[in-house]
């Protein structure tokens, strides 16, 4: 399955924290990555990180895919094997999440399949009451669960089986050490319950919606399974969370994943909002009937109150007696309540359903997706908040994950009964905000063709082109330089390799102060047989799928592989090899990206000497963009209305960059990582994104690459300056690159006077 950009992105950011967290540890690793500081009030030394996705994102195909980083990075000594907890905040949550990770033919069960070689079981917490050893010493074994289930109340105690005794448990306890971290009963005996076995593993714990354990009863009861390593998934982070990656509801709608802005309408008498979403519905689908190659029924969720003593509440029957007094078929209406569930056994997406109105009180607030959902209509009492918040989510995908060519289709609405349209709106705009989302997602029904407010569009009448590194009048890649000659397998295969675990999985611990392997882990592996004798054969097939090398022959890859382990044998044993195996799969990985590296710094030498390497112009800036956030100022002379996020140290530079006391200064733009059409391309793979452009009144284009005190002089930082210089040179004095930091701002803007 293609990712979309924000979901790589992600994944790529967690995995260089990964790298991080081996080389410098936990709080370094997370401020280098965030500029944010570590907060270790809930789990101390536990790696304890969030990552923000809004409702709709794919949270569940992203953490399955963290899952792999997650065991191959800080969890290489569990060696793919052990006790996952994946806690949901309800049990419909719980059954969904169960039903993708056991169906082998889902996406999110496929990419964990691929990433462990099959060697995955899926099972609830109910059928981990009967969990076996080898179940846990041969696989890895992820137990879906909802917190209530293991959450620990002593006065409850006895209501939770997962901390009772359980005979069926009892080999999981032989002939072990019984360490102090698990429960004992009152004869100070180890309790034989499945919370012992999930803390005897040492688990990696995965959170879906974190912000549901927010109580300090939540945080102490999953401290209390001792983990390895937590990762939460969640729209609203919680204070105390360490959020490693923000994606923000204009990258999903970017990414055509949701119908935002959602337009708003309010009426104080709610027959009237239920006849305005009749209409809207109505016009909806007489226009998807134009749309072609796409099917889309629009469907109405109607909100209604639950049901009570007072006359004048509208509950479900009200509604579905009203849809029918306007002429509304019955077999186009559906109720999902909690005690009435009329989907049961319904696919939506069949064209030969008739449903186009479910009526709900709060029923569809969690488990429950269908993209064809466009219009709530709200005849709850709003100042109640009765769950608004989560039903709002509910409309919000868009179907195919594509944009349509009639705008209509890619906004939601809601029409809520309420005495006045603020009303409406600041319960709306909560509603949102518990799925991640923000006032700035929502317009109201009167402005509806007001365009959202993330979007900025051009504000020069210039078409701004940056020339960029090119090879035979084409854009420069990586592969350009690696080429079709490239022969891994001719490359030095012969490495050093430091050997981390011995044949019975006894760590060594005598590691020298510059060593990156971990430090911390538990002393001894809980190897069993596969583990220590793999065959040189079944190491080296194990090593080609760890290895992703798109860019090399799978045969080319495998006999450099091959050499490198014969060559390893010499000094090594098969088994030695075999448990130390997610060290040398990185030692390999460093080893081929080096010599690909000096590979394509040979070439590009060679190009640039023979005069091939050239700039040229080729994509434009669009006439209009995404943002992810909006700086709250005004600029004179940027190439758009408004400006993407800065943090204070940018904000500051471009304010003096933006003043008239640059006149020569015709506009700038703030050129965006791996979104805009500018980058440099050097003889390393990552393409290296200058943070802006500016463009002089002579013509002149300005790259500007601003630099953190803390990384003006790394390897990382010495790099783009010489790239940046090569491409100054090769634009033969209309190119030019200064790279900026606080300590050199003022001699920078003198210099840029000049051009």
């Amino acid at each position: 399955m293609e990712l979309k950009k924000y979901q790589k992105t992600t994944l790529e950011t967690l995995e260089s924290f990964l790298k991080e967290l081996h080389k410098v540890g936990l709080r370094y690793a997370f401020m280098g990555i965030t500029e944010k500081p570590y907060k270790a009030e809930a789990f101390n030394e536990v790696p304890f990180v969030c990552i923000k996705i809004p409702t709709g994102g794919g949270k569940t195909l992203v953490a399955s895919y963290a899952v792999e980083k997650i065991m191959s990075g800080a969890l290489q000594n569990k060696m793919d094997k052990g006790i996952i907890v994946w806690f949901t905040p309800s049990e419909a949550i719980k059954t969904q999440t169960l039903k993708k990770l056991k169906d082998r033919k889902d996406w999110h069960r496929r990419i964990l399949d691929e990433s462990f070689n099959n060697n995955v079981k899926v099972i609830s917490n109910e059928e981990a009451l009967s969990i076996r050893k080898e179940d846990v010493s041969n696989n890895l074994c992820i137990i879906i669960s909802s917190l209530e289930a293991f959450r620990k109340e002593k006065s409850l105690h006895n209501k939770y089986k997962v901390y009772q005794e359980n005979g069926t448990l009892i080999d999981h306890f032989e002939h072990i050490e019984e360490p102090s971290f698990l429960e004992r009963d009152s004869e100070d005996s180890v309790i034989n319950s499945l919370a012992n076995v999930v803390r005897l593993s040492n688990p990696l714990i995965v959170i879906d919606e974190g912000h549901k354990t927010t109580t300090k009863l939540s945080i102490d009861f999953i401290n209390d399974l001792n983990p390895s390593f937590i990762i939460e998934y969640s729209a609203t982070p919680r204070d105390n969370s360490n959020v490693l990656v923000e994606v923000h509801a204009s990258e999903l709608k970017d990414e055509q994943m949701v119908k935002i802005p959602i337009v708003l309408e309010s009426a104080s008498q709610w027959q009237n909002s239920i006849i305005q979403g009749i209409d809207k519905r109505n016009e909806l689908e007489k226009n998807a009937k134009k749309i072609k190659g796409e099917y889309i029924r629009p469907i109405v969720l109607l909100q209604a109150q639950p049901k009570s003593k007072d006359d004048h509440t509208v509950t479900v029957e009200h509604i579905k007696e009203f849809l029918i007094e306007r002429k509304i078929a019955v077999e186009e209406i559906a109720i999902k309540t909690s005690d009435k569930n009329e989907l049961e056994g319904i696919d939506l997406f069949d064209k030969n359903c008739k449903i186009r109105y479910i009526i709900t009180v709060n029923a569809l607030a969690e488990g429950w997706d269908c993209s064809f959902a466009y219009i709530l209509v709200s005849v709850a009492n709003l100042g109640s908040k009765i769950a608004v918040e989560q039903i709002i989510g509910r409309i919000i995908r868009l179907p195919y994950a594509k944009k349509k060519d009639n705008e209509d289709f890619n906004r939601s609405y809601v029409f809520a009964s309420a005495r006045n349209f603020n009303e409406a709106a600041n319960q709306i705009i909560s509603g949102l905000e518990s799925n991640g989302y923000s006032k700035s997602d929502v317009i109201s029904g009167e402005k509806k063709n007001t365009p959202y407010e993330l979007e900025a569009t051009k504000a020069v009448t210039d078409i701004l082109k940056v020339p960029m590194m090119s090879l035979d009048d084409e854009k420069l890649s990586f592969e350009d330089l690696i080429g079709d000659t490239f022969e891994l397998s001719k490359q030095d295969h012969k490495f050093d390799f430091l050997i981390h675990y011995d044949n019975d999985g006894r760590a060594i611990i005598d590691i020298k102060k510059d060593d990156e392997w971990m430090r911390g882990t538990q002393m001894f592996l809980k190897l069993n047989y596969a583990d220590k004798n793999f065959t040189k054969k079944e190491l080296i097939q194990w090593l080609d799928k760890k290895m992703r090398f798109p860019i090399i022959e799978k045969s080319d890859k495998v006999s450099f592989i091959d050499k490198a382990i014969e060559h390893q044998l010499k000094t090594h044993s098969i088994s030695e090899l075999s448990v130390n195996r997610f060290v040398l799969c990185e030692r390999i990985n460093e080893v081929i990206n080096n010599i690909l590296e000096k590979f394509a710094k040979d070439k590009f030498d060679r190009f640039l000497s023979k005069k091939k390497i050239s700039t040229q112009k080729y994509d434009e800036f669009p006439n209009k963009i995404t943002l992810k956030y909006q700086v709250d100022q005004e600029f004179n002379k940027n190439y758009y209305d408004k400006v993407d996020k800065l943090n204070g140290e940018e904000l500051n530079f471009i304010q003096r960059l933006d003043l008239d006391t640059l006149p020569n200064i015709k506009y700038w733009v703030r050129s965006r990582e791996k979104i805009d059409p500018f980058y440099i391309q050097g003889w390393k793979k990552n393409k290296f994104y200058p943070d802006f452009v500016a463009v002089t009144k002579k013509g002149n284009i300005i790259a500007l690459e601003w630099k953190g005190a803390d990384r003006v002089s790394n390897e990382d930082t010495e790099y783009k300056v010489e790239i940046g210089k090569i491409w100054e040179n090769l634009g033969k004095g209309k190119n030019l690159f200064f790279l900026v930091h606080n300590g050199n701002i003022e001699e920078t803007l003198t210099k840029l006077k000049l051009y």
